[in-house]
C-alpha cells in the first residue's frame, strides 16, 4: 500500500502541473485582444475498495465500503465565456462584438471565429484580419470587397420637399389708393344781421352814439374796436351803406342793403370754428339795440363735404372762388406716366364747374381711366383708385393758380394702400440631372385671387439650363387648422428638360402628409415655406468606410453620400465552450460545438457592433494569481506525500539490519 501513496502523490503533482500551464497561459495572454480564459477543473481516479459495505441485519447494524482512491486527474479545461471589457482604438475598421457571436473569417476552403475584429484592407480591395490575413465573411458567405477608387454613380433628383408656412392672412392683391390726407367739409359762416327802421329812406338813426363805439370778435379773435364819427352820424339818420362802412375789418365780409334797411355781418371763414360776438363799447350801452343787433355769440356749421358742395363752400377756404378762378391738377397714372389739367371755377362759357362732383369729373377726363378713376369717398376724402391689383407708381395734387381771387388751403395726397400683387412666397433648390450637374430652380408659391385658401407653385430656372415642360403645380389646398390638405390641379410633378441630356426628368413636390403638420403649413401671417431637401447627388469618390452597430460597413463619399457596402457575418453556436482554438486567437468548429448559425448583428441573439473598439482579454488577473496560489500549495501537498512516503519506505528497509 505505500507504492499505492506514491502513486497518488505523483498524480496530484501531475494535475496540478496542468493546472499551472492553463493558468500561465491564461496570464501569458492578458493582453491579448479578444482571448477567453480557460478553467482547469479536477476529478479523482478509480478507487481500491478493500471492503464493500452491509447492510443492517439481524442484531447488527449495517457497514460503509471502505475505499482507499489512486489519485487526481485534469478533469477538463474549459474555455470561459463572459464578454471581456471595450477598448476604444479610433481605427474606423476595428470592430468589437458586444454580446454573443464571432466574426468569420476564411482562407478559402475553411472557416474561422474570432472575437477579434482588428480589421484592414489588402491589395485587392478585399477586408481581411490584419492578424492572420484571412478574409473577413460578409452576410452573403462572400469576401467583403471595399472600392476604395470607385465612383458613387450620381442620381438625379426625383423629389423635392418644402417644410414651412404660407401665411394665411391675406396681403393682396390689392389696388394702389392714393387719398387726401384729411376729410374735406363743407360749412357755413357764422353771420348776424342789422335791421334799421321799416321805409325807404335812411333807416339807421345813430345820432345818440355819435362818437361811440361797437366792440366785434371775429373766429374767437381779439375784440375790435368799430367807432361812429359825430360828423357823419350826429347829424341826423344814415342809411345802410354809411353804417357798413364803418366795419371795415379783417375777416369779416358786410353786406349792405339800402332798400331793405338791412346789413349782413358774416365770416369769412366757414365751419364750426367761425365765430362772431358784437359787444357795446363804453358808455355805449343800448348801441346795439339801436342796430337791431344783440351780443349773442353766433357760430357756423360744418358737415362731411357732398359730390353737391360748392367749392367755395369748403371749410378749408382762406377766401370765396369767383368765377374764372383757376384750380391745377397734376399727378402720375399708376403706370408713372404724367398728367396735368387746369379746372375753371364757374358756370359760364369755358368754365367747368362750381361744385366737388364737377371737380372730380374733370380730375377723371384728365387721368388715364383706363388705368385709375377719382371719386369722392362717402367720409369726405377725394381719392384715385388703380384699376389692377398691382404695383404702381401713382400720384395726385391739387392746388390754387396765382392771382386766384379765392382759394382753398388743399389737402396733401397720401398713398393709404399700397398696390401689391398676390401673395408670393419664393424659394429655391438646386435639381441634379442624370449626368450628376446641378440646376438652380427658383421655387414661387402665389395666393389664388379667387379663394384665398388655395396656392399655386411655379419653377422657373435660368433657359441655358434647359425647359421646364412642366413648371407648374395647381390648387394647393390647406385644411380649416391649416394643415395641409391636397394638391387638387391633376399633378404633383415638375417635368425637366436639361441641355445635353434626352428625354424628361420628372420631379415629384412633396409638401407633407395630409391633416399633418409635417411638411407646409398655412398659419398666421409669415411666410417661411422652403425647399429643404432633394433626393439627387451627384458623382462621387469613396472617402472612408466603418461599421455601425448593426455591423453594416458604410461608405462615406466625396459628394456627401453614405451607401452600405456590406454587413459582416455574425457566427453564433449552439455551445459556444465545444469550438476548437486553433491559435492567433481563431476558433474552428468541433463535434461538439454543433454547426455554425449565420446571422447578422442584432439578429437571432447575436450582439451589436461596436466600431472603433476591440474587446480586451477576459482574463481576471486578480483570479489567476489565486488560483496560481492554490495551484503552488497543492504541488506542495502532494510533494509532501511522496516524501513522506519514500521516508516511511526508508524506516521499512532499516527494519532488517
Amino acid at each position: 500500500m505505500v507504492s499505492t501513496a506514491l502513486y497518488t502523490g505523483l498524480s496530484g503533482l501531475r494535475a496540478h502541473q496542468t493546472y499551472i500551464d492553463v493558468i500561465g497561459n491564461n496570464l501569458a495572454n492578458v493582453s491579448t485582444p479578444g482571448f477567453r480564459g480557460s478553467r482547469a477543473t479536477f476529478s479523482d481516479l478509480l478507487s481500491f475498495t478493500v471492503r464493500a459495505g452491509s447492510g443492517p441485519g439481524g442484531n447488527f447494524g449495517g457497514t460503509n465500503p471502505l475505499q482507499i482512491g489512486y489519485g487526481a486527474v485534469m478533469s477538463t479545461v474549459d474555455t470561459d465565456l463572459n464578454q471581456g471589457t471595450l477598448q476604444d482604438t479610433g481605427r474606423t475598421l476595428d470592430v468589437a462584438l458586444q454580446g454573443r457571436g464571432f466574426f468569420t473569417l476564411t482562407n478559402g476552403t475553411q472557416s474561422f471565429y474570432s472575437r477579434v475584429g482588428s480589421f484592414g484592407i489588402d491589395a485587392n480591395r478585399n477586408l481581411t484580419d490584419l492578424r492572420s490575413g484571412l478574409r473577413v465573411v460578409g452576410a452573403g458567405g462572400g469576401n467583403i470587397n471595399v472600392p476604395v477608387s470607385d465612383t458613387l454613380p450620381a442620381r438625379p433628383s426625383t423629389q423635392v420637399s418644402f417644410q414651412g408656412n404660407l401665411p394665411a392672412r391675406v396681403g393682396g392683391p390689392l389696388e394702389e389708393i392714393v387719398q387726401s390726407n384729411v376729410v374735406l367739409e363743407q360749412g357755413t359762416a357764422a353771420a348776424k344781421q342789422a335791421v334799421g327802421t321799416a321805409g325807404a329812406g335812411n333807416q339807421f338813426d345813430l345820432t345818440a352814439f355819435a362818437g361811440r363805439t361797437v366792440l366785434v370778435s371775429v373766429n374767437g379773435g381779439a375784440q375790435q374796436s368799430v367807432t361812429f364819427p359825430t360828423a357823419t352820424f350826429g347829424a341826423g339818420p344814415v342809411n345802410a351803406s354809411t353804417v357798413a362802412a364803418a366795419f371795415s375789418l379783417q375777416g369779416l365780409q358786410v353786406t349792405a342793403n339800402d332798400a331793405a334797411g338791412t346789413i349782413d355781418f358774416a365770416t369769412v371763414r366757414l365751419g364750426s370754428n367761425a365765430t362772431l360776438k358784437f359787444d357795446n363799447g363804453p358808455s355805449a350801452a343800448g348801441l346795439l339795440a339801436a342796430m337791431g343787433l344783440d351780443a349773442t355769440l353766433q357760430s357756423g356749421t360744418q358737415s362731411v363735404a357732398l359730390a353737391g358742395t360748392d367749392l367755395a363752400s369748403l371749410t378749408s377756404r382762406t377766401a370765396a372762388y369767383a368765377p374764372g378762378d383757376d384750380i391745377t391738377i397734376s399727378g402720375t397714372n399708376p403706370d408713372g406716366t404724367v398728367f396735368s389739367d387746369t379746372f375753371v371755377y364757374g358756370t359760364g362759357p369755358g368754365q367747368d364747374g362750381t361744385t366737388l362732383g364737377a371737380l372730380i369729373t374733370f380730375l377723371n377726363g384728365t387721368i388715364n381711366t383706363a388705368q385709375a378713376t377719382a371719386e369722392l369717398t362717402p367720409d369726405g376724402h377725394i381719392r384715385l383708385v388703380a384699376a389692377n391689383k398691382a404695383e404702381a407708381s401713382m400720384s395726385l395734387f391739387i392746388g390754387d393758380a396765382a392771382g386766384n381771387t379765392g382759394g382753398n388751403g388743399w389737402p396733401n395726397f397720401e398713398i393709404s394702400q399700397d398696390g401689391t400683387g398676390p401673395d408670393t412666397a419664393v424659394t429655391s433648390i438646386e435639381i441634379v440631372d442624370a449626368q450628376g450637374r446641378t440646376h438652380p430652380v427658383t421655387l414661387t408659391f402665389t395666393r389664388s385671387t379667387v379663394d384665398p385658401t388655395i396656392w399655386d407653385l411655379e419653377a422657373e430656372m435660368d433657359p441655358a439650363e434647359g425647359t421646364i415642360t412642366q413648371s407648374s403645380i395647381g390648387q394647393i389646398r390647406f385644411n380649416d387648422n391649416g394643415s395641409f390638405n391636397v394638391i387638387g390641379g391633376g399633378t404633383n410633378a415638375l417635368s425637366f428638360s436639361w441641355s445635353g441630356i434626352s428625354g424628361a426628368q420628372a420631379v415629384t413636390v412633396n409638401l407633407g402628409t395630409p391633416g399633418q403638420f409635417d411638411g407646409v403649413a398655412q398659419l398666421g401671417n409669415v411666410a417661411t415655406v422652403a425647399a429643404i431637401d432633394q433626393d439627387g447627388f451627384g458623382a462621387g469618390t469613396l472617402l472612408n468606410a466603418g461599421f455601425n452597430n448593426n455591423g453594416e460597413l458604410v461608405g462615406f463619399y466625396s459628394n456627401g453620400q453614405n451607401q452600405v457596402l456590406d454587413t459582416l457575418r455574425i457566427s453564433m453556436f449552439s455551445n459556444e465552450g465545444g469550438l476548437l482554438r486553433s491559435g492567433d486567437t481563431l476558433f474552428v468548429e468541433s463535434p461538439n460545438s454543433d454547426d455554425a448559425i449565420a446571422t447578422t448583428a442584432n439578429k437571432a441573439g447575436a450582439g451589436s457592433v461596436r466600431a472603433g473598439q476591440l474587446e480586451n482579454s477576459n482574463v481576471d488577473i486578480a483570479r489567476e494569481f489565486v488560483n496560481l496560489i492554490e495551484a503552488q500549495r497543492g504541488f506542495q501537498a502532494n510533494s509532501r506525500v511522496i516524501t513522506t512516503t519514500d521516508e516511511i519506505l526508508a524506516e521499512l528497509m532499516n527494519i532488517v539490519r
